[in-house]
């Protein structure tokens, strides 16, 4: 296997424009999205002890005991809480249920906020009902990432020849969302996985260093890389949107997750994502090949998080679910 992803500086892309060296990283983390959709990005500008009590929090979560996780189950009409091991099948409706548990958590909208009417996913958080405040750290290290996130796409538009604010219009009250998740040992198998192979079905997806690792990456050879991250960088993948987006320019590509460590794997993905009723399509004339229908916020991503449940499939087209065995 293949052990490693480009790796790019974006401290002139987090500095702005008036940055000598921005337009030359930009061009650097746009080539490497274009070739296989993932990068290793440092100069981030996260402090790391934002990260450490981020990992401390999310290590306080799945330290407590299961019952006491269990009296907050996610639910079709909500999709936040604890996720137990082994609860969701791949949305393809292929292979053994993934081995993973989970605390979901979507962007926070107070419980009176109007927009709770336009769109059920909207809403407040639950946390854990554990003697550990969970949520500052959380929400601290949420902030930051959407700070970053930002940067970002700023940085892409420009070289795809797109007024950035068209994007960041679409990300006020963004169904951005975030997964703490833990992942036991297991032996690997033909379709038994941490989580199964995929795509990410959001517009950008961060993820901090892993010290555990297992993430794997599939190129466009078939060939599986191993994204080994630097302590001090992050994990960066293209999501079904910005491909959209990008007329095909940008690449959303399969990953999976093993963990044959021996000892349990956590780690926190972002997912930054457009607001409910944004509907995503090409901004820029397609590349060749590439036609795939627009979708509709909202729409979709209430599909591909109920049919994530065994007794539900997917039916919005926009959805490539794909099988990346």
């Amino acid at each position: 296997m293949t052990a490693s992803l480009p790796i790019i500086d974006i401290s002139p892309i987090r500095a702005g424009v008036s940055d000598p060296k921005f337009h030359t990283a930009s061009a650097e983390l746009f080539s490497a999205l274009s070739e296989i959709g993932f990068a290793i990005v440092t100069g981030h500008g996260v402090d790391p002890q934002i990260t450490a009590n981020m990992r401390a929090a999310v290590k306080a979560v799945f330290d407590s005991p299961r019952e006491v996780l269990m009296q907050n189950m996610v639910a079709k009409g909500n999709y936040r809480g604890f996720v137990p091991l082994g609860y969701f099948t791949p949305n393809s409706g292929k292979g053994k249920a993934d081995q993973y548990e989970a605390w979901k958590l979507h962007f926070e909208t107070d419980a009176h906020d109007p927009i709770r009417k336009q769109c059920d996913l909207y809403g407040p958080n639950i946390w854990p009902a554990i003697d550990f405040d969970v949520r500052t750290p959380i929400m601290n290290y949420w902030h930051a990432l959407d700070v970053v996130s930002e940067k970002l796409i700023v940085a892409l538009c420009l070289q795809l020849g797109v007024d950035p604010s068209v994007l960041l219009s679409c990300m006020t009250m963004p169904l951005t969302n975030m997964t703490l998740l833990n992942y036991p040992s297991v032996e690997p198998q033909a379709d038994t996985w941490g989580i199964h192979p995929h795509k990410d079905f959001n517009l950008l997806t961060l993820l901090a260093h892993d010290p555990i690792g297992g993430l794997e990456v599939r190129n466009r050879n078939d060939e599986w890389l191993n994204a080994a991250c630097p302590e001090d960088g992050m994990v960066l993948n293209v999501g079904d949107m910005l491909e959209l987006w990008s007329g095909g320019r940008l690449l959303s590509t399969p990953h999976r997750v093993f963990n044959k460590s021996g000892k349990p794997r956590q780690s926190f993905p972002y997912f930054s994502k457009p607001r409910w009723d944004v509907v995503v399509k090409p901004l820029v004339e397609p590349v060749a090949g590439f036609d795939r229908p627009s979708l509709h916020v909202g729409t979709s991503a209430a599909d591909i998080w109920y049919s994530n449940w065994p007794d539900t499939e997917s039916t919005d087209p926009a959805q490539v679910l794909g099988n990346y065995n």
